[in-house]
């Protein structure tokens, strides 16, 4: 279906909207005739004339949009994993040499209450490691690296994100501000005729 018919400017609007009586004029009434004035110098500055450029361009940056945001949040996860690593890394390595007598001990429950705190770090650590890929404990050097890897492309992700954003949301008010029009506009043609029709019978 092709939206235009004349071209979507203000000459238009003027012309073909401000022109109208009756149902248009209660339309009018109602309806926020600023915003949807910006929706046709937006889709004309962008050279949208038709509805299925319009469609493509609000379902494509849609899936753009999903996608940032997909990408920043799994950005997030793998910086919080980070920094639970780092934690228990940091943990282990402190609480090492008493691991190691609290075994010597036999595991003395005596020795264990005495340095719960420090046993439970380190068993916490311990476990934490076994999940981790291929058994390999990273350097804490290695994820503060990562980390910052991370939260630089996370900020750059953020801000194509923010741009994305407003673009979607720009081209779907033109989207429904246009559709709404339309649709009225039809409707209002509709009655338009049957009124003529219910004079000519009389």
């Amino acid at each position: 279906m092709i939206w235009i018919s004349k071209r979507w400017d203000a000459d238009w609007v003027s012309s073909s909207w401000y022109g109208k009586n009756g149902g248009y004029v209660q339309w009018a009434k109602k309806y926020n005739v600023k915003q949807f004035a910006e929706s046709i110098l937006f889709l004309q500055q962008h050279a949208i004339h038709d509805k299925k450029t319009l469609d493509a361009l609000v379902d494509g940056s849609s899936a753009k949009y999903h996608e940032l945001m997909k990408t920043i949040k799994d950005a997030e996860e793998k910086m919080a994993a980070n920094k639970v690593i780092k934690t228990h890394i940091i943990n282990y390595a402190k609480t090492r040499e008493t691991y190691i007598t609290y075994r010597k001990s036999g595991y003395s429950k005596k020795f264990f209450e005495a340095h719960r705190d420090e046993i439970t770090l380190h068993k916490a650590a311990k476990e934490a490691f076994s999940k981790l890929p291929d058994g390999k404990i990273p350097k804490v050097k290695d994820l503060n690296e990562e980390f910052v890897r991370l939260l630089s492309e996370k900020k750059a992700d953020y801000s194509e994100y923010k741009k994305i954003k407003k673009e979607m949301r720009d081209y779907q008010i033109a989207k429904q501000n246009v559709e709404s029009f339309y649709a009225a506009q039809q409707s209002w043609d509709i009655e338009e005729d049957m009124k003529k029709k219910r004079q000519q019978e009389r």
